[in-house]
């Protein structure tokens, strides 16, 4: 009996301490689930805080890459840059270069496109020039087409251009009589055997200009103006040192065009006058009043072009009768006013202002067809 009970209660010990342990072992496991959870979680979020910030930092680093250029966008900004900065054949789309004697005896135009061809004309005349088929005189002229290649920076303020081709409306050299004029279709002066052109931009030091392109624009002596830098665009010929001043060119009217050529012309004649009323000797006066003379015969010619190439076919067949009564009156009236002194050293001179004074009064009747 005794052993019985010894044994139960060996049983219900060994039973209860099982109870227990299973009891601690739930509470140690669950204490360690817990834990292992807890520190799961805290894992999990310390993973998903890191995934966040990795994410914000590749968004960032991606924005980044988007705000830094490429090699390719950094050249095109660079290229940009400089073509802002640097010189543009566009910006000689509203000028003409002009190459002239300064009196506006002869002329050279020239008119330069963005893309580097040009086109213009060339004029002069020598109405003295007469012969029996062509008692108006003699006119030269040409038009002409062409390309420049370039512009080359030389340096902040100047430009090389290269003439690559050049072509002429009419075979120069050609002639042929219109209206009792000998016309003599010429090459471009001032273009001529040229090879290579400095394109100067206004601003440019006339005192670091070549002496023979200041010369040809006006500027004879820098000590007699107030004027440092260049006020237009100037185009220079290396080879043949001849230069181009330009200005502004608006389309003109046939008769703006008209009174630009008198205004030349008027000009001229005021300084010559000024020279005849200094000459010494008769000679000089000779010299001068034929100057005076071929200033007005001229612009005579150029304005007669001009409304040749502007009127209709009736209205020039009615100008060229009056213009071959004119050319008999005045014929007859400058040889009386020579007879006066028929042989004598002045009679050249008498003549010759007649001429001038007949010539001057035409042109400004010619005038009149232009408004």
């Amino acid at each position: 009996m005794k052993k019985k009970i010894i044994l139960t209660t060996v049983f219900l010990t060994i039973t209860l301490l099982s109870a227990c342990q299973k009891s601690d072992n739930s509470q140690i496991q669950k204490s360690t689930n817990e834990k292992l959870s807890n520190e799961q979680t805290e894992k999990n979020s310390d993973s998903e805080e890191q995934s966040k910030e990795v994410g914000t930092d590749l968004e960032n680093l991606e924005e980044s890459k988007e705000s830094i250029p490429s090699e390719t966008q950094t050249a095109q900004l660079s290229q940009a840059d400089n073509t802002e900065s640097d010189f543009s054949l566009d910006s000689l789309s509203d000028r003409v270069f002009y190459f002239s004697s300064g009196a506006g005896g002869w002329s050279t135009d020239l008119f330069i496109n963005s893309d580097g061809t040009f086109r213009g004309n060339y004029h002069d005349s020598d109405m003295g020039d007469t012969g029996e088929n062509y008692p108006n005189g003699t006119l030269y002229f040409c038009e002409f087409t062409g390309r420049f290649d370039g512009p080359e920076k030389i340096d902040e303020y100047t430009y090389k251009l290269s003439l690559a081709s050049i072509e002429y409306k009419h075979e120069p050299e050609k002639e042929e009589i219109i209206d009792g004029v000998r016309n003599i279709y010429s090459t471009a002066y001032g273009l001529d055997d040229g090879e290579e052109f400095y394109l100067y931009l206004p601003g440019t030091k006339l005192a670091e200009l070549p002496e023979e392109y200041l010369m040809w624009v006006g500027y004879y002596n820098l000590e007699n103006t107030t004027e440092t830098e260049l006020p237009y665009y100037g185009l220079y010929n290396v080879n043949m040192e001849q230069g181009f001043s330009s200005y502004v060119y608006e389309e003109q009217s046939l008769l703006e065009r008209i009174e630009m050529e008198i205004s030349f012309a008027e000009e001229s004649d005021t300084e010559l006058n000024v020279k005849l009323q200094e000459a010494a000797t008769q000679l000089d006066m000779n010299m001068i009043g034929e100057e005076i003379f071929q200033t007005w015969d001229t612009v005579l010619n150029v304005v007669w072009k001009l409304l040749e190439a502007e009127l209709d076919d009736t209205a020039m067949e009615t100008l060229r009768t009056e213009e071959r009564e004119w050319i008999a009156i005045k014929d007859a009236e400058v040889e009386a006013a020579g007879a006066g002194c028929e042989g004598g050293s002045m009679q050249p001179f008498i003549e010759t202002m007649k001429a001038a004074e007949l010539t001057k009064e035409r042109v400004y009747e010619l005038e009149k067809y232009a408004e």
